[in-house]
């Protein structure tokens, strides 16, 4: 308003050719106004500029605008309005953020997020475990682990899934792979799901044997019952001095009909497993009555059981009688392998893994198992030893699954085999 004044003081002085002094005093003072107004409204611009600048960076915390009049005062008002909206903005999308994250992080299925140049934006914990590794930070990180698993990932097409078989950490696994695309800021992403299909395929194939070998046990015992019965029955009736061909050939075969009835009996516990009760297991406690049943056995071929527990008062959740079956069979092979080497020695180490999940592991100094051999060993009816049924492994496997855990082999030929039995 002293501007508008002024100006028109000038004005009207010049035109009345008033007073030469009132028309410089009201030109100076336009030019001090008009001065004074652009620096003011630079003022405002920069440091409204200074307050974009603000929001930019993430700092709500302070206003820029000048104290002063009631103009000043609606936009700090305004800045104040705009910087809570932010604020509530970034609280908000913080907060989803962070439970997208727990969402993601506790769903059990691996997920693998990556844009076109290989960056991997999301990798949950089920990732990392699958992956036995720590940070996936780019799809480098998944090659190094298993580069065929990687190009399976780079070359699986969207809304597609396939099953690939392959070997992480020294453990086969059967991964059912499944993708998506999407494009975000700008850059093409793929998700990935990861999921470990082994137990369902084991659990699967054990239910088949069950039930194959309940067919045959049947069907092989209502076969034999009779014979067995008729051939006992003649062998009474011949007597036990009679030496001719018949009694010879009835003795025979009741002979071999009874080692065929005990030979289905012991397959019968495959296909008979009872429900497992679990408890809590001390394991030092169990591997101790484990020495103590295997002592005989260990003096008799002359060998060393070394046994380790770290933490020492560790424990497990499964059935007592189960577990120490598992180790019971899994040490008797053991014994069987060392028993005609040099380096008599088995081994039984428990202890936490990296996902602090108790590991049992059995290992031996005999020959080991040959590759072509290796993916067999848990078959029913499989079997590498010249008396062996192919019973005690397959069974072992059974239990360890009823029980919550995996079991799994290793073993290099000329430098012995490893058992590991996982619980969790």
């Amino acid at each position: 308003m002293l501007l508008l004044v002024t100006m028109f003081t000038l004005s009207y002085s010049v035109i009345r050719q008033l007073w030469p002094g009132l028309a410089v005093l009201s030109g100076a003072i336009v030019i001090v106004l008009t001065y004074r107004l652009i620096t003011r409204v630079d003022q405002s611009h920069e440091r409204f500029a200074q307050f974009i600048r603000n929001i930019a960076h993430n700092d709500f915390s302070t206003t820029t605008a000048l104290q002063g009049d009631h103009a000043t005062r609606d936009l700090l008002d305004a800045q104040k309005v705009l910087i809570e909206k932010y604020r509530q903005l970034k609280a908000e999308r913080s907060a989803q953020h962070e439970y997208l994250s727990m969402v993601i992080e506790h769903v059990d299925t691996a997920l693998l997020c990556f844009d076109d140049s290989g960056k991997v934006v999301i990798s949950n914990r089920a990732a990392r475990q699958l992956l036995q590794t720590a940070v996936i930070i780019n799809m480098v990180a998944v090659d190094r682990e298993n580069g065929k698993l990687g190009e399976e990932i780079r070359e699986l097409k969207p809304g597609k899934s396939t099953l690939v078989k392959t070997e992480i950490g020294g453990d086969s696994m059967q991964l059912l792979l499944a993708a998506r695309e999407f494009r975000l800021l700008g850059k093409e992403h793929k998700l990935v799901s990861l999921q470990n299909v082994q137990s369902a395929v084991d659990e699967t194939e054990m239910a088949s044997w069950q039930k194959l070998i309940k067919v045959l046990t049947h069907e092989i015992m209502n076969s034999m019952t009779p014979i067995v019965s008729l051939s006992t029955h003649l062998e009474k009736n011949l007597g036990p001095d009679d030496e001719s061909d018949i009694a010879k050939s009835v003795k025979s075969i009741a002979s071999r009909s009874q080692g065929l009835l005990s030979f289905v009996n012991s397959y019968r516990s495959l296909s008979g497993l009872p429900k497992p009760t679990p408890t809590e297991i001390s394991v030092s406690g169990l591997l101790e009555r484990i020495e103590t049943l295997m002592l005989d056995r260990l003096q008799e071929i002359n060998a060393t059981l070394l046994i380790s527990v770290t933490p020492y008062d560790l424990c497990v959740q499964a059935d007592t009688h189960q577990v120490e079956q598992i180790l019971l069979n899994l040490l008797h092979n053991a014994l069987d392998a060392v028993e005609k080497g040099s380096d008599r020695q088995v081994s039984i180490e428990c202890s936490l893994d990296q996902y602090q999940r108790a590991v049992i592991q059995i290992s031996d100094t005999g020959k080991g198992i040959p590759p072509s051999q290796l993916p067999d060993i848990f078959t029913p009816f499989f079997t590498t030893k010249e008396k062996g049924t192919g019973v005690g492994l397959s069974l072992s496997r059974q239990l360890a699954h009823q029980n919550q855990a995996t079991l799994i082999a290793r073993s290099e030929v000329g430098h012995g085999s490893t058992f590991l039995l996982t619980f969790g």
